[in-house]
């Protein structure tokens, strides 16, 4: 049997991976759709855009409606209240910060990416004491391609990795655009279970490992050396 190959990088999802983000995010979407005259959705109907680009998170929740210019009027408000009103109700998921030492322990290189603008995702990490264990952090503004496009590993992260054989790159997210974005890559994909993505269309997109709470990354990559 051949063996595994050791993992040196983790690239992190944030939101449903690293922290619990969704009462933030579905109190300011519903004031900003309230606010351009949209009908305020149910959480669910929320809670499966998160992960989204938020352009096209906001036009699944209003059936793609016409914007003309509105859109980005739109999304910079949401943005705006979002770094008012979410960032309080932003927590991490317990065992968060001894999972990250346990890794740094290891001398794991740690990114941290998001569809987030990467101010707000920047400012977030600093605020729940996280940016110090991330070798890189990348907003949706800081490259030129989003999670699931693997021209975002190619161009913007690899060249940064001590050791970026794809095999030893694990990706850890929880929604179908962190799974797909493994497998376009070429990296090792791991479904966060307990976030927020579905459960039917993760599971279809077969990543390599399942991970039911965050303490338990550690000793999963540490099995795999």
């Amino acid at each position: 049997m051949t063996a595994k190959s050791p993992i040196t990088a983790v690239i992190f999802d944030f939101d449903g991976t690293l922290a619990s983000t969704l009462d933030g995010i579905y109190t300011c979407m519903c004031e900003t759709l309230r606010q351009y005259g949209y009908a305020e959705p149910p959480l669910s109907d929320v809670r499966r855009t998160v992960g989204l680009p938020l352009e096209e998170g906001v036009k699944q929740l209003t059936a793609h409606q016409p914007y003309g210019a509105r859109l980005p009027e739109l999304v910079a408000f949401y943005r705006t209240l979002y770094y008012e009103k979410a960032r309080p109700l932003t927590k991490l998921f317990p065992g968060t910060f001894e999972t990250l030492s346990a890794l740094r322990s290891m001398r794991i290189q740690m990114i941290l990416v998001s569809n987030k603008s990467g101010t707000g995702l920047r400012s977030l990490a600093k605020q729940l004491g996280i940016d110090c264990y991330m070798d890189m952090v990348l907003g949706a503004d800081d490259a030129s391609f989003r999670k699931p496009d693997a021209r975002l590993y190619a161009q913007n992260i690899a060249p940064h990795l001590v050791e970026p054989a794809a095999s030893q790159v694990l990706v850890v997210g929880d929604s179908e655009p962190d799974i797909l974005f493994a497998k376009n890559a070429g990296l090792r994909a791991c479904w966060s279970s307990y976030g927020y993505g579905n459960e039917d269309a993760c599971k279809a997109l077969a990543p390599e490992f399942i991970l039911p709470e965050i303490t338990r990354l550690p000793a999963m990559i540490a099995g795999l050396r």
